[in-house]
């Protein structure tokens, strides 16, 4: 008997026990371009291991969650937080009988759009494209498409599933809503219309990362600002104390609680009223006393500024060579700030062409940065090196 049907044969019945509201990879509508089946993997499956090894999802080691380049090797980093999400939202999935592939998939995929130095970077590129007759701007949960459709593997993108697409593109776990239900009913061969924060996942996994975002982040954000000394334990409101804890191992197990038990059984993932009043004090304390610190406003102030100078000199270095043409002023450009070579390659091997505009290649390559390569970037452009 071939061993590869019975693997095969194995999982398809696996996931015939799956809750009667998950989505089986048997349903999947595929993916834009034809593949061939792996024999080990379904296709969510296969789906979570290509992100995991794309470059974009390599690079989120690099990128602020909320602490602009920490030097504390225990401040959350954009790819923790994506690891977090995925664990969390795996427990609550496997609760619920949930897809696990799917899930997975959806959360390692689900910040791929992020630029460098969180939402100050996200601000500072809405802003600079609105200004330029982008009236969509930048959102990055939308460029996470982008980034996975288009940008990664020199333009041909990771040719993921369509359901795993459609969590990424909607996921924005910055909006807070008690109840997440799924719109069974949009058409995913049209996920590159989508270009606002209107829509709803399509798969009730979907639903589970976009609710389980706030869950991760929350409670780490709360825990790393004791650690950067921003709040002591002592500022935390008695009454998110006593319901939720203080530490994020307390306040996790809070919200993963509420959420099984007040979403089995149902077509949508759901809070509590109860507990989800408890999120919103403690969303608000965190604006308040974190998010909108003085010392993290400052910082993010000069990060932003450095997007904004890059985002207008690279706009310019493409006009004046010519979008890499010009081989003399490449060369002395290159002798002289040599991370610019990375911007040449990044523009010649991307599918772009003579009809694509500055302002979108170079939102593609500033999003596509860590922190510290737009920082090193920077510092070559404008500071002076030694004549000799």
């Amino acid at each position: 008997m071939n061993p590869e049907f019975n693997i095969r044969s194995f999982l398809l019945a696996d996931e015939e026990k799956l809750n009667p509201f998950a989505k089986k990879s048997s349903e999947s509508l595929g993916r834009r371009f034809p593949m061939k089946r792996d024999p080990f993997r379904l296709e969510f499956a296969r789906d979570e291991t290509r992100i995991l090894h794309s470059p974009p999802f390599r690079r989120l080691k690099h990128k602020t969650q909320v602490f602009l380049s920490p030097h504390n090797d225990h401040i959350c980093t954009r790819m923790e937080h994506v690891l977090h999400v995925s664990s969390i939202a795996s427990v609550i999935g496997r609760c619920l009988n949930l897809n696990i592939d799917l899930i997975n998939a959806i959360a390692k995929g689900h910040d791929l759009g992020h630029p460098p130095f969180g939402h100050a970077g996200e601000r500072v590129l809405d802003d600079l494209l609105r200004k330029r007759g982008v009236d969509e701007g930048f959102k990055h949960e939308v460029h996470g498409l982008r980034v996975v459709d288009k940008l990664t593997n020199y333009g041909a993108g990771l040719n993921l599933t369509y359901e795993v697409r459609d969590g990424i593109i909607t996921h924005c776990g910055e909006r807070f809503e008690r109840v997440v239900r799924p719109d069974r009913g949009r058409d995913l061969l049209q996920l590159e219309g989508i270009i606002d924060r209107c829509y709803y996942p399509s798969t009730l996994e979907g639903c589970l990362v976009r609710l389980v975002d706030r869950i991760a982040y929350l409670g780490r954000d709360l825990e790393d600002a004791v650690k950067a000394a921003l709040i002591r334990k002592s500022d935390i409101p008695a009454e998110i104390v006593k319901n939720l804890g203080a530490e994020n191992g307390k306040i996790i197990g809070c919200f993963v609680n509420d959420t099984i038990a007040s979403s089995v059984g149902r077509d949508a993932i759901a809070m509590s009223e109860e507990v989800f009043t408890r999120m919103n004090m403690l969303k608000d304390f965190n604006y308040r006393h974190i998010y909108l610190h003085p010392e993290v406003e400052r910082k993010s102030r000069k990060a932003a500024g450095i997007i904004a100078i890059l985002f207008g000199e690279l706009e310019k270095i493409l006009e004046q060579s010519q979008r890499g043409e010009d081989n003399g002023y490449v060369s002395a450009l290159v002798r002289e700030a040599p991370l610019t070579e990375t911007f040449f390659h990044f523009i010649k091997n991307t599918n772009y062409n003579a009809a694509t505009p500055s302002w979108r290649m170079v939102t593609d390559y500033i999003a596509g940065m860590t922190d510290l390569f737009a920082e090193r970037t920077f510092m070559q452009l404008f500071m002076p090196s030694s004549v000799i």
